[in-house]
């Protein structure tokens, strides 16, 4: 390929960090001569050195499409013409100007921006970085579009996008991933502390067949703290949790309360949360449903407990449920 091979090995290092990147969540770009290598939808940057995820796009006819108000960035853009389609940011990453541009969904940082006034109470933590901040826009040109308008006033190399993530442009992969890297440290504030579980509280709860244990021990903590709990069960922080978590979580005090589960379909079981006991999941859950999981508790943990919380809203949900590129990024994953 005609990318750096620096591209790969941070591509790899990112889609190796939980802290940054779980399951297929996450992107990264390279622009170069008028085209922008960016990671396919759907698929994950830890397989970076197994197997090609990069998508070739034409750079130039891109940002002339969205400057033409072109609605479908879609094929036509495409170089290589195969079966992978660019990620949904795509047009993010060609609207930055930097040469290399890295999005991740990095718990750190969604700690505190899943909060109210957030960039009030990390302005300190940043002091001194380049950073600008977005209100909360479905993915895709119209939150591109958005993100182009800092650029031109602000010129920020660090963008903060509420209820989603952050995005880091550079000259270099290495650049990028350093200044990435280095906000998560910064914005890191603690978190629960782990709880031993008693796997014998789960049996009574295990006689329904359709629950299991999660693969992550670590997403029993939020079960051991009233508030964390609450934010759990309440309602959706960010767009991956309503794709891969679409049942959301429900909190369930003894084994009555699970007579619920006997008027619902197999696909449509939530999370249950037993207060001070732990988490079980869907016997069908997978491993991108277990990533996700994973990455929430690791946000939910790092909440101080005085915070207020900012959830997406029921429009929110539909929209991303609904859309096209989204459907297509769950059908590869599931």
């Amino acid at each position: 390929m005609e990318i750096p091979s620096s591209l790969i090995e941070i591509t790899e290092k990112v889609g190796n960090d939980i802290n940054l990147v779980q399951g297929p969540g996450g992107n990264i770009s390279y622009k170069n001569d008028g085209f922008m290598y960016i990671k396919a939808s759907g698929t994950k940057m830890s397989d970076v050195k197994k197997r090609n995820i990069f998508v070739k796009t034409d750079h130039i006819k891109i940002i002339k499409g969205i400057e033409n108000e072109d609605k479908d960035l879609k094929k036509k853009y495409w170089v290589d013409n195969d079966s992978m389609r660019p990620s949904i940011e795509t047009s993010m990453h060609a609207l930055m100007p930097h040469k290399c541009v890295l999005h991740v969904h990095c718990v750190n940082t969604l700690s505190w921006v899943v909060q109210e006034n957030y960039h009030h109470k990390i302005s300190f933590l940043l002091k001194g970085q380049n950073w600008s901040s977005v209100p909360y826009i479905k993915p895709g040109i119209s939150l591109s579009k958005e993100i182009k308008k800092i650029i031109d006033t602000k010129n920020s190399d660090i963008i903060l996008l509420s209820n989603h993530g952050i995005v880091v442009g550079a000259e270099t992969p290495c650049e990028v991933y350093a200044i990435t890297k280095g906000i998560s440290e910064k914005l890191y504030q603690g978190e629960l502390n782990k709880t031993k579980i008693s796997l014998t509280d789960f049996d009574k709860y295990l006689s329904f067949k359709e629950y299991k244990l999660p693969k992550y021990e670590y997403v029993h903590k939020i079960a051991f703290s009233n508030k964390h709990s609450i934010i759990a069960a309440n309602g959706d922080l960010f767009p991956d949790q309503i794709v891969f978590l679409k049942n959301g979580i429900k909190i369930v005090e003894s084994v009555s309360d699970l007579k619920f589960l006997k008027t619902l379909r197999n696909e449509e079981y939530p999370v249950i949360l037993i207060p001070d006991k732990g988490i079980l999941v869907p016997y069908n859950f997978k491993e991108v449903n277990e990533n996700t999981l994973l990455g929430l508790s690791m946000i939910i943990s790092r909440i101080p407990d005085n915070s207020l919380i900012k959830y997406l809203t029921k429009k929110d949900r539909n929209e991303l449920l609904n859309w096209d590129l989204e459907k297509h990024r769950q059908k590869i994953n599931n």
